[in-house]
């Protein structure tokens, strides 16, 4: 063996061990101090043993602790959020420091590109979201006229259920147009025709999400166009360029006749504040564009249809279950509003019961346990964790909605929860909570 040889073995067998000695540090100073959590495969993380986010995440908890993380494909670090105490302080009193988004993380992202008020962050989130809510005000949210408009599609959709005289009916699609009326008259001033316009609108966005909803769980972490890639079909994407397309056009109408001194919607207030940063010279440092315009809209328009459509469907399906609620419910509304009017919002002080129950139904049969996804602009720690730069943070609600120390008995139904001995309504610690955009 040549002197060569000789040599080369122990310079290779050096550069190996200096080589696993990198890789051992830089294993441990991406892991060390984080939150305990389960073991995953290479590449895929813990993705492949995700079946039933809530309740595994629930069962995960009691062995992990409230802060747990896992690592997900492509290694990304999520951490998982659970009990009443740990959500409040990280997601509400320290809510600034993760209003982060984790792009790609669902269809609503994938769909805007990540641009849009409910995938926004940071700055143009804030901005976003100040601008519409305070758009809202001016059109008349949160007012009497603005619930009269409620109440008239409420009455048209009671008239509509009355016609088909006790027989079955989709009364999701009922909803579902009940909904999408509302939101367009907020963000366009119109109203579609149901049974062409809205029934086609409807059709391509349940294209885009019946696969979603169908398998949530593997979602946990993973980037939507991933999974497209895996488990999509054509009709995922050409649900999603029907809806862009239709919204884009309803938004170009708008501003093609826009007239600056009578904004009637969102969009034309939009294109207001666009005018009045245009020639303050602050439009293009602004966050107020023609793209960011349009994907708003289409948040606001699919999230406002189907989102709402199925959480208030599946409230509707567990207060069938439970007809002694429903009669104690009708026999209050009864008393305090007759039958010769809709409640209004002034009558809810004096509906303990049925505000009650509408708690409970949020508490038991909310449909989004596991809250959309956040992330941290900047290295921090959660009880004493570390929580690196850009990870994922989500809470799962379950945790707090079936916790048996908050809700004795949490699997049973019950109104009561929310009543003190004399029927009157009281705060509840853990009560539904309800996250915004």
């Amino acid at each position: 063996m040549s002197l060569d040889q000789y040599l080369s073995q122990p310079l290779l067998i050096s550069a190996f061990a200096l080589v696993l000695t990198w890789l051992a540090l830089e294993w441990w100073r991406k892991n060390s101090k984080l939150p305990p959590g389960p073991w995953g495969l290479p590449i895929l993380g813990y993705w492949p043993f995700i079946s039933k986010t809530h309740t595994q995440f629930f069962e995960m908890s009691k062995k992990y602790g409230n802060v747990f993380c896992f690592r997900t494909v492509g290694g990304r670090l999520i951490t998982i959020l659970s009990g009443h105490k740990t959500i409040k302080e990280v997601l509400v009193n320290r809510a600034e420091e993760f209003i982060g988004r984790p792009h790609g993380m669902n269809i609503v992202s994938w769909i805007s590109d990540g641009i849009g008020i409910s995938q926004e962050e940071g700055q143009p989130w804030s901005e976003q979201r100040k601008f519409f809510m305070q758009t809202s005000k001016n059109f008349g949210f949160g007012k009497q006229e603005f619930e009269q408009q409620i109440q008239d599609e409420i009455k048209i959709l009671l008239q509509e259920l009355r016609k088909f005289d006790g027989k079955p009916s989709d009364l999701c699609f009922h909803l579902a147009y009940t909904f999408n009326s509302i939101i367009s008259k907020v963000l366009f001033n119109r109203k579609f025709d149901k049974d062409v316009t809205f029934k086609r609108n409807l059709s391509s966005m349940n294209e885009m999400i019946h696969l979603f909803t169908g398998a949530v769980h593997m979602l946990i972490g993973m980037p939507f166009y991933f999974f497209l890639r895996i488990f999509g079909n054509k009709e995922i994407p050409k649900g999603k360029k029907d809806v862009l397309k239709f919204v884009d056009k309803v938004v170009d109408e708008i501003t093609q006749n826009y007239d600056p001194s009578h904004p009637k919607c969102y969009v034309d207030a939009y294109l207001q504040q666009q005018d009045e940063l245009r020639k303050k010279g602050r439009l293009r440092e602004s966050s107020f564009t023609e793209y960011r315009l349009k994907a708003n809209a289409f948040n606001l328009f699919f999230e406002g249809t189907e989102s709402v459509t199925s959480t208030i469907g599946s409230l509707l399906v567990e207060l069938s279950k439970h007809p002694d609620v429903q009669k104690k419910v009708q026999e209050e509304l009864d008393s305090v509003v007759g039958r010769e009017r809709l409640p209004s919002w002034t009558d809810k002080q004096n509906l303990p019961y049925l505000d009650a129950t509408i708690q409970e139904l949020y508490r038991k049969a909310a449909l989004f346990l596991v809250l959309t996804m956040y992330s941290n602009f900047k290295e921090t720690t959660i009880e004493g964790y570390r929580i690196p730069k850009r990870s994922i943070i989500t809470a799962n609600l379950y945790s707090i909605h079936f916790d048996p120390k908050l809700f004795p008995n949490p699997e049973k139904f019950d109104p009561g929860r929310f009543l003190n001995s004399e029927g009157k309504r009281i705060k509840v610690e853990g009560g539904p909570y309800l996250f915004g955009l």
